[in-house]
């Protein structure tokens, strides 16, 4: 069974130099240093959480406050400092879409690359149809992606990631495009992608996107749940659920 269990989470970031500025300090630099001296910031504190199969749920807070960290505690990008996570589900995360990108590599290695790093298998077929969304032009493939402009970059990485549907699906703010035809395509992938999934997590400032989406709304601070807010079932499960029946 899908599901996502955190229990008592923490995660905490080392600050390498960060030490009291003090005059004193200041004059007499590394010789009052302690050996091994090193301080830390708490990103994700005690935080715990279950999700099963259906469950759509956003993280709201302002910058600073825990909800990519907490996403790449879920994908797994970082290991917590304490606690338990327990992820079972094939997971999608569009967290950073350059992630594992060369851009010295022709774009058809790139979008291989990602295939295989996700666990697919880069074929053909597979390679076609994702250029085929990019609406680019079929030259272009074999072109390093730093000539790429950041529009059309963009359009090669969303069309990679979100080439095949997951159980869970991780993002980190409603992904946005540069031009207009192209963005309403995105979020039309992406709302079938939400239908699709199992669960899926969405870290948000988006307030009327969370609520469109989610079910369940989740605003941390500084790391911690502040508090969690029930909203009305969202559109995605009615859609998923007339066209099972139709």
């Amino acid at each position: 069974m899908v599901s996502i269990s955190l229990h008592n989470v923490c995660l905490d970031y080392p600050l390498y130099g960060a030490y009291d500025f003090s005059l004193k300090r200041r004059l007499l630099g590394h010789l009052i240093r302690e050996p091994g001296e090193m301080r830390i910031i708490r990103a994700v504190d005690s935080f715990t959480i279950e999700a099963e199969a259906g469950a759509r749920i956003g993280l709201a807070g302002p910058n600073g406050s825990g909800k990519s960290t907490l996403l790449r505690l879920i994908a797994g990008v970082y290991p917590p400092s304490s606690g338990r996570v327990t992820v079972r589900g094939k997971v999608v995360p569009l967290l950073g879409l350059n992630a594992g990108v060369n851009l010295d590599f022709v774009a058809e290695d790139n979008i291989a690359l990602l295939l295989r790093i996700s666990g697919r298998k880069p074929t053909r077929g597979v390679i076609d149809d994702i250029w085929a969304f990019t609406e680019l032009e079929t030259r272009m493939q074999r072109l390093p992606l730093r000539m790429f402009s950041s529009g059309m970059l963009m359009r090669v990485l969303f069309a990679t990631a979100t080439a095949f549907p997951a159980d869970i699906l991780l993002l980190d703010e409603w992904l946005s495009v540069v031009d207009e035809h192209f963005a309403e395509k995105a979020e039309r992938r992406l709302q079938n992608l939400v239908s699709q999934a199992a669960i899926v997590i969405i870290a948000s400032h988006d307030q009327p996107l969370l609520r469109r989406t989610c079910s369940r709304i989740i605003n941390l601070d500084h790391g911690r749940i502040a508090s969690t807010i029930a909203v009305e079932p969202p559109v995605t499960h009615s859609f998923e659920l007339r066209e099972k029946r139709a």
